[in-house]
């Protein structure tokens, strides 16, 4: 399951893939910059590893059985990504707006799980917001909706 979810990013990445298949590399993207996130501060990463695997459940619909693999998958793409460029192209020319804004605020949801936001996870957030285009007053209100 995991060799296929990276063969489905690799071909995504170098060429036209068909539209089952970009689904799981859009959904591998999202899990990559969610799991940054959780990734990039050293308090109670369980809950934040947690909260990725209901967020992939709930909003993803991925069967539970999918998603230990591609927070697997995840977590090591994380690992040996040079930059966030190859998981935010995806999600640009893939998503619309909404959805974007939907993905924002699912990692609002990652950097809250621990109960407090380090100044890394809201860096990591913004520059991302950034690079899929959404605008800083949506950015703040997603912020604030993650709170709550």
């Amino acid at each position: 399951m995991i060799d296929r979810l990276f063969d489905f990013f690799e071909r995504l990445l170098d060429a036209e893939v068909p539209e089952e298949d970009s689904q799981g590399a859009i959904a591998l993207a999202a899990a990559c910059l969610m799991m940054e996130v959780a990734r990039s501060d050293s308090h109670k990463k369980d809950l934040e590893f947690a909260t990725i695997q209901t967020i992939l459940e709930e909003q993803f619909s991925i069967d539970p059985a999918a998603v230990e693999a591609l927070t697997t998958s995840a977590s090591e793409k994380v690992e040996e990504a040079h930059d966030l460029y190859q998981f935010t192209q995806l999600i640009n020319e893939h998503y619309s707006y909404v959805e974007k804004e939907l993905l924002i605020r699912a990692m609002w949801q990652v950097a809250y799980a621990d109960g407090h936001i380090e100044a890394i996870e809201d860096h990591i957030i913004r520059r991302i917001a950034g690079l899929i285009h959404i605008a800083h007053a949506d950015f703040i209100r997603l912020k604030i909706s993650a709170r709550g």
